[in-house]
């Protein structure tokens, strides 16, 4: 196989900024089909970015095409399973988007039938692929910043940001649909990211996500997140969301007994002048610098100030990565070659649907007023308020 040859199944917003580009930027990546509801859209998709069909029924153009390797599902939440399920009984490998599905027996059951199938599932957590976040984690794994105790991680994003300016469709603001929003949408990211960074999976959390700032005739999903997590390494997180800020903040920060690092990806401010920032109390000469470190550390003083003592000064060092390849062109690339050479997903299903677990886990909060102890009990169903799950479908 010289190229793996896609459909997009969803041919909305996300998948006009982000998948198709990064489909068109992949040269072992082919896109074949294009799939969505409205077929006007479905074919305007496939006559932009050099499909050679198109289909409204996901059903019909897994039936006909034999001339597909993998599918990435850029849809509402609540088809996720359906289609992520016939992708793979289809024999297709699978990218579905983030949340993985609105409902832990959902995301299970996708990532039951993929494995049964034998294909390959990944879900679209992309902050996992930004430059600074991989470099924050190879950092942390060489213990630049020791044993890491405290990480907390932010997205403050107005719904009107999104929805008025990028979204080809309303279906965000449907709760029966969606499922949620500043928890499932955005607070998707900031726990997954999370739990990748601290290398250890949630053994419980509390939290809340209710309504507060957006009137219900706007919509009935949340638009306030604060949840604090207790991972099982021992070490804690905290994750807050909304969407009511009318200018966007992100922050990841990570805090070790031996230094700090800080990220952003989403927006930068006075407050955060630089994508990336790392302090380090370890002593390092120069030529023990990690090299993400030496090749961004630049003089504040004097040209070979850290070549004079024998140990580099210890002080914080901004770092500006480079902006391209981008998060979703770095997925593509890398889901692409785990088909190529058979290797795993950095986002497996199993870690979406563990996210999916920690979402479902503060609903439950919600109802207990307390700590909820993870994994969830086998045979539990949790599902957000106002959802909708649809019929299975096989």
């Amino acid at each position: 196989m010289d190229k793996v040859r896609f459909a997009v199944i969803g041919c909305g917003s996300i998948a006009e900024i982000a998948h198709f580009p990064s489909l068109a930027q992949e040269e072992a990546a082919q896109l074949v089909a294009c799939c969505d509801l409205n077929a006007e859209t479905a074919q305007k998709a496939a006559g932009k970015w050099g499909a050679a069909a198109w289909y409204s029924d996901y059903r019909q153009m897994l039936d006909e095409r034999r001339d597909l390797d993998a599918a990435i599902i850029a849809t509402p939440n609540n088809v996720h399973r359906n289609q992520a399920v016939a992708a793979a009984r289809a024999g297709l490998h699978v990218v579905v988007e983030k949340p993985l599905a609105a409902t832990n027996y959902e995301a299970w059951d996708i990532v039951r039938v993929c494995r049964e199938e034998g294909v390959k599932l990944m879900v679209g957590c992309d902050r996992r692929f930004w430059t600074h976040n991989q470099w924050a984690k190879q950092l942390i794994d060489e213990g630049v910043i020791g044993d890491v105790l405290m990480t907390r991680a932010s997205l403050h994003e107005h719904w009107h940001l999104y929805q008025n300016n990028v979204a080809h469709t309303a279906f965000r603001l449907d709760a029966a649909v969606s499922g949620g929003a500043a928890l499932t949408d955005t607070g998707a990211h900031a726990i997954d990211l999370l739990t990748w960074l601290t290398g250890s999976r949630v053994k419980r959390t509390v939290g809340i996500a209710k309504r507060l700032a957006m009137p219900a005739g706007y919509t009935l999903n949340d638009d306030t997140v604060w949840l604090l997590l207790e991972y099982e390494n021992g070490s804690y997180g905290c994750v807050s969301c909304n969407r009511f800020s009318p200018v966007v903040s992100q922050a990841t920060e990570l805090y070790g007994t031996e230094g700090t690092i800080f990220t952003a990806t989403d927006a930068t401010n006075p407050f955060q002048s630089s994508p990336m920032a790392v302090y380090s109390n370890r002593d390092y000469s120069f030529e023990e610098l990690p090299q993400i470190l030496k090749d961004y550390r630049w003089p504040q003083h004097f040209w070979v100030e850290d070549h004079i003592d024998a140990h580099v000064p210890k002080r914080w060092m901004p770092i500006m990565p480079p902006r391209r390849p981008g998060n979703y062109e770095r997925m593509t690339a890398h889901f692409v070659s785990c088909i190529l050479n058979d290797t795993q997903p950095l986002v497996s299903g199993e870690d979406g649907a563990r996210a999916v677990e920690v979402m479902c886990a503060v609903i439950k909060s919600m109802e207990t007023d307390g700590w909820v102890e993870l994994p969830l009990p086998p045979g539990e169903r949790i599902a957000p308020p106002h959802y909708q799950p649809l019929p299975y479908e096989d």
